[in-house]
This record gives C-alpha cells, sequence and structure tokens, in this order.
C-alpha cells in the first residue's frame, strides 16, 4: 500500500500544479469565480485532482484499518500468552 500512496501523492502534486497553473492563465485572462466552472478544461483538471485526493484519503483509511488490525492481532497474542502462563 506504501507504493500506491508514494505514487497517488506524487500524481497529485502534478496534479495540483497543473491546475494552479491553469488558474493562473484563466485569472490573467479575466476569468475568476463561476466563469472557471465553464471552462472544460478547467472542469477537467479539477476533477482529476479532487479524484486523486479521495483515492489518498481512501489509502489513508486502508493504511488506519491495517493497523488498528495489527494491533488488535498484537493484544489478543499478548493476552493468550499471559492467560496460559
Amino acid at each position: 500500500m506504501l507504493k500506491d500512496r508514494t505514487r497517488i501523492e506524487r500524481q497529485l502534486a502534478l496534479s495540483q500544479q497543473k491546475l494552479s497553473a491553469f488558474e493562473t492563465q484563466l485569472a490573467s485572462e479575466g476569468v475568476t469565480g463561476k466563469a472557471k466552472g465553464r471552462n472544460a478544461t478547467w472542469r477537467h483538471l479539477n476533477a482529476d485532482y479532487r479524484q486523486l485526493k479521495r483515492r489518498l484519503l481512501a489509502v489513508v483509511a486502508v493504511e488506519a484499518r491495517e493497523a488498528a488490525a495489527v494491533q488488535r492481532k498484537a493484544e489478543l497474542a499478548a493476552a493468550g500468552q499471559s492467560s496460559e502462563g
């Protein structure tokens, strides 16, 4: 999962750079606010960015779940050893 996380973080950074650069370009053309939403390229870049953010959040959730499972297994193993002794 670590490989996925680093890959997604890298893609997210690149996507954020592309989106920021395009927003700067739009701002220089005088396009701001809701008018950005009418631009197909901006919508596409924004959707890619949001999708990658959601993927990263999902990876973080899976990592937390896996860490909790490992901790529970360790606690059960420790409880089993203490009851035998």
